[in-house]
């Protein structure tokens, strides 16, 4: 017998857990829970869902935060980055990474350009719950420490080879309105609200996104609650299945002053 989605989400939160000693209480390391739930979550790749609920996993919204609401490691965690488990955003510690060119990206840029960046009404986009090749992701630094997304770089990809530059993209324009996504029913209620329906599932429309927020900010707990699901919107259709990994803000406008580069790991990982 498959286990139902509710236990597959409660055998993630086992996972995540490992790394979370509840005897720690306040004082559990916070960059040590961060790398561990930054080496989970990419392990619940689509096969890997599929394999476990023998195909299509679906939720509803409010069983994945009520199972995710056991999680001990975010606990830790919120108590000193709130807004990476649960927002709002930290406007100030936003990290962005250039890596080195790849052979499927020759013309990767390092230093994050004006110029280059691509709105979502400058370009088609297939249907993504996560979309690439327009806008721009940032990930929240830890105070003194690197991002989520530095973390994940350093468990090692040959798609992002070195050097890696780090850039602080300090949100200067005071109209920047983000919209936070905290749980699963942040994420259903989003994809509700902005919906594209395409071959039986339901996606966000980046574009309509665009028009009423400059950015979206995915954190951990709504990470950990759909990443690999289908959550249920209105309607009884399905939300297509997300897969962040880390904590993010797309950004869908240039919203950046003082651009500043805060790190750089050459390619014999110096740095």
């Amino acid at each position: 017998m498959r286990p139902t989605p509710a236990r597959i989400l409660r055998r993630r939160v086992t996972q995540l857990d490992t790394a979370a000693d509840p005897a720690a209480g306040p004082d559990a390391d916070a960059d040590v829970l961060l790398r561990h739930f930054t080496s989970v979550m990419p392990l619940w790749t689509e096969p890997e869902m599929a394999a476990l609920a023998g195909g299509p996993a679906v939720v509803d919204p409010s069983e994945a935060d009520a199972a995710v609401e056991d999680c001990l490691l975010l606990r830790h965690l919120a108590r000193e980055e709130p807004g990476i488990v649960l927002g709002p955003l930290e406007r100030t510690r936003q990290h962005w990474i250039g890596t080195g060119p790849h052979e499927l990206a020759p013309s990767r840029e390092s230093v994050p350009r004006r110029e280059r960046f691509r709105a979502p009404r400058d370009a088609p986009l297939p249907p993504s719950t996560k979309p690439f090749h327009v806008g721009l992701y940032t990930s929240t630094a830890r105070h003194g420490g690197t991002g989520m997304w530095r973390m994940y770089l350093d468990q090692g990809s040959s798609l992002h080879p070195r050097p890696w530059y780090t850039w602080e993209l300090p949100v200067t324009d005071p109209t920047a309105e983000v919209l936070e996504i905290g749980d699963a029913t942040a994420w259903a209620a989003f994809v509700e609200r902005y919906p594209l329906v395409h071959d039986g599932s339901v996606f966000p429309d980046w574009r309509a996104v665009a028009q009423d927020y400059a950015g979206v900010h995915m954190t951990l707990r709504a990470i950990a609650a759909t990443q690999g699901f289908r959550v249920r919107v209105g309607g009884g259709v399905a939300a297509a299945p997300p897969y962040w990994d880390v904590e993010s803000v797309l950004w869908l406008r240039w919203v950046f002053g003082g651009v500043r580069l805060v790190g750089v790991v050459g390619e014999d990982g110096r740095g």
